[in-house]
């Protein structure tokens, strides 16, 4: 099996900072991929003229090791490197060449897979659609439904691009990965309703990628308890319910009242949010941390006495295994994704049950608290996702679906197509 990853994403990261969920999976998929030798792999990156091309071997490896020792661990301030190399990489001298070297591995590798790890490019039927044509079998991940299913909390061009993307799904994917089965299910229903193709679909969880995230915190909260949301401050994200539980907690002035820490950059469409967070006097119990780099991410999540996870959808849940991987307990919201994640260990709310939530993080904070010490128990039985068990899940679906046939019509499709404006 021939490996074609595009690493498109990961090049724009240097300039847009620290990773995302999605950035880190690229980000594990190239580190995992470029161990196989030159004739096994061969990394692309879409042109801004919208076509693919390969990037040198040697160039593209040099690449990956600066993105695995800056980006991959949040460290904005040596970004300086990386940036000059994502910025030749990106230079018109590139692609032209690499357009040609892809044109000429597709052609020589029968059993290629063009994996495409983010939502970045999969809208772009022609772009895909060269590649597929030179006979490559095309392999997206697709992370969630939720523009789709939650428009109210996406911009407007992501749900017409999102629904374009299951389209050019349908129509060239010669299968599909996602990290959850719920997602799985949502997609084969769309997909269904539409009456469209469906490809061959594989839930395939993910790894974490959290520093030391093994190390277990105490079974008792600090003396000054605090709990924790991880995430971009964005409306599905529901930091709305949280500052309403904070601000009620500092009227009532309770003595050992935890803290809420929100670690995460400010997002969009959220002014409500914005205006309770610079407006709003919770009394010293409410701190936006705004992006931290992920050591220190580690540290707040390893030390708090819970995490919150109000979410209104997910594709997955990052933040929830995460805190689960380092001891800490969660109070998610009861959706399928946060289930599938977290099992039996969280405590699980409805995102609007006001009271449940507020009852849960009072319940956590307290060293001892029964409702505490029965999640700890639950979560010594919880087993911890890895990278490895990603790879291998997706390694034999990958395997399974070069054992099959390519459809007619891409067979009957000339080299030359990848090579068409």
């Amino acid at each position: 099996m021939h490996i074609v990853l595009d690493i498109s994403r990961l090049l724009g990261l240097a300039w847009h900072g620290q990773p995302s969920g999605v950035d880190r999976v690229e980000i594990a998929h190239a580190r995992h991929w470029r161990a196989l030798p030159e004739s096994r792999v061969t990394f692309v990156a879409q042109s801004p003229w919208g076509w693919f091309a390969a990037l040198p071997d040697g160039f593209a490896r040099s690449l990956l090791t600066e993105a695995d020792a800056v980006v991959a661990p949040g460290k904005e301030g040596g970004l300086a490197r990386f940036r000059a190399m994502a910025a030749a990489a990106l230079s018109r001298r590139l692609w032209g060449g690499g357009r040609w070297a892809l044109a000429q591995r597709l052609g020589q590798k029968k059993d290629s897979v063009f994996l495409v790890t983010s939502h970045r490019a999969v809208h772009k039927e022609g772009a895909i659609a060269g590649v597929v044509a030179a006979g490559a079998r095309f392999v997206p991940m697709l992370h969630d439904l939720i523009p789709l299913g939650f428009p109210e909390y996406c911009r407007p061009h992501s749900t017409v691009q999102h629904a374009q993307r299951l389209r050019v799904i349908s129509a060239l994917a010669a299968g599909v990965i996602t990290p959850t089965r719920h997602v799985a299910l949502q997609f084969h229903t769309r997909l269904r309703e539409a009456g469209l193709a469906q490809p061959p679909v594989q839930a395939v969880g993910l790894g974490l990628d959290l520093p030391n995230a093994s190390i277990p915190m105490s079974e008792t909260p600090r003396a000054a308890p605090y709990v924790v949301m991880v995430g971009t401050i964005e409306p599905r994200k529901n930091h709305l319910l949280a500052l309403q539980m904070w601000r009620q907690f500092a009227r009532e002035g309770q003595p050992g009242t935890p803290r809420l820490r929100i670690i995460g950059r400010r997002g969009w469409d959220n002014e409500d949010v914005f205006r309770m967070l610079e407006r709003v006097d919770f009394g010293g119990l409410v701190e936006e941390c705004g992006r931290l780099p992920d050591p220190e991410v580690a540290r707040l999540v390893r030390g708090a006495a819970a995490l919150l996870s109000p979410s209104f959808a997910e594709g997955y849940g990052i933040p929830v295994a995460e805190a689960l991987a380092c001891g800490t307990p969660v109070i998610a919201s009861d959706i399928p994704p946060a289930r599938e994640v977290g099992g039996h260990v969280p405590e699980f709310f409805h995102p609007l049950d006001f009271h449940g939530w507020s009852g849960a993080v009072r319940a956590l904070a307290e060293p001892g608290n029964a409702r505490r010490q029965a999640q700890l128990q639950r979560l010594a039985q919880w087993r911890t996702p890895t990278w490895s068990d990603h790879f291998r899940e997706t390694e034999r679906f990958l395997d399974r679906l070069c054992g099959r046939e390519p459809r007619p019509e891409v067979q009957e499709r000339a080299l030359a197509t990848l090579l068409q404006e």
